[in-house]
């Protein structure tokens, strides 16, 4: 990712000057320059709706005024609070460093009164530091939307876990019968929906977590898990595709309670009556997991015909129901009570005839 970084000096030749040797040091920067705070936040602001954020703020203490940076700082950090900032100044005896580290978030501090290219030195060697920090912040903030954070270490140990590869995973559909019937009920109180999905989305989140799963994404109100992707045991994939049934049993009945919590609030706004349920599908077969990413953004998924799979078998599951593709079913038979319920020979743009299961509770 091309790393963007903000000059701003209300002195035209000390910005230029500054430009010139960031860019002849780091070929591979993106460099903007601004005269003062409101040509700064300007640039901030129009960059982010852009998509394409401002990582770094290099900006003079002194210009309109002598807090005109840390007014600049605290535009910044209001418009994405995280975008870095090194503040420079030829009066550092009179700023408040500990005002200026807590209140305003600046990752340093440099002064100007030694030599220009001294300075510029430093300023670019505490630039790429606070770009490495910035980069490094990001990647825990990326991994934890996704994995449980007792996985971290392992992460750390073994970043190749993150590359695209080809593994045995099993992979979990789970979506909210009713949900658009639902909508249309409640849109006169769109804030209630909001509340229940923040919930849903928390609850999938810490179950999900609890049984070693990763969360891949939430797509409204459907929400897709991957298990087997740290774990690599030699075991065919058997304890995770157990892991995902289990998970899948305990989002059931955790739901249930969720959805009682809630249509007791909902029938508080509506006469009619509202009917929500989980369904749930799951498949263990071959997929591509990893990061898959462009320049802005990143997202670690799995992709391949298993995954179409488990979301086909997902979308033909009623309330209440888990379940299951015959793989995953030889995986966890020992484990769970199961019973086949059909054989799926129409799947869209999947030939071949697939029996499914439906698993109804732990043998033991």
């Amino acid at each position: 990712m091309t790393p963007r970084i903000l000059i701003v000096d209300d002195e035209k030749e000390n910005r230029e000057a500054l430009k010139l040797y960031l860019q002849d040091a780091n070929p591979g920067w993106k460099l903007y320059t601004a005269k003062g705070h409101n040509e700064g936040t300007s640039v901030i602001k129009k960059q982010l709706e852009k998509d394409e954020p401002i990582d770094l703020v290099l900006t003079d203490l002194v210009m309109s005024d002598e807090r005109s940076g840390l007014k600049l700082l605290e535009s910044a950090r209001n418009l994405d609070p995280e975008i870095m900032a090194i503040l420079f100044t030829a009066r550092e005896q009179s700023l408040d460093r500990y005002e200026a580290f807590d209140r305003y978030g600046a990752f340093d501090v440099v002064e100007k009164n030694i030599p220009g290219r001294v300075a510029a030195r430093e300023i670019n060697i505490k630039a790429r530091t606070a770009l490495r920090y910035r980069d490094h912040t990001r990647r825990i903030a990326f991994l934890s939307r996704y994995f449980d954070p007792r996985v971290f270490d392992t992460i750390e140990k073994d970043p190749s876990v993150l590359k695209l590869s080809k593994r045995t995973i099993t992979i979990c559909f789970w979506d909210v019968r009713g949900f658009s019937r639902l909508c249309e009920i409640m849109k006169a109180s769109p804030e209630l929906i909001a509340g229940f999905l923040k919930e849903y989305g928390d609850l999938a989140q810490r179950i999900v977590f609890k049984h070693g799963g990763l969360l891949d994404k939430f797509i409204g109100d459907g929400v897709m898990a991957l298990f087997g992707v740290l774990n690599h045991k030699d075991d065919e994939g058997k304890a995770d595709a157990i892991a995902a049934v289990k998970a899948a049993l305990e989002f059931r009945t955790a739901f249930e309670s969720l959805r009682a919590e809630w249509i007791e609030q909902w029938t508080l706004y509506t006469p009619q009556s509202i009917e929500i349920g989980l369904g749930c599908g799951i498949h263990t077969g071959e997929a591509l997991v990893g990061n898959v990413g462009t320049k802005n953004r990143d997202q670690f998924t799995a992709l391949g015909p298993a995954v179409n799979l488990a979301s086909r078998i997902e979308s033909r599951s009623e309330a209440a129901q888990v379940r299951v593709s015959q793989s995953t079913e030889s995986r966890i038979r020992k484990e769970f009570l199961i019973e086949e319920i059909e054989t799926l020979r129409d799947i869209k743009n999947i030939p071949g005839d697939y029996t499914i299961y439906q698993v109804i509770a732990p043998r033991h």
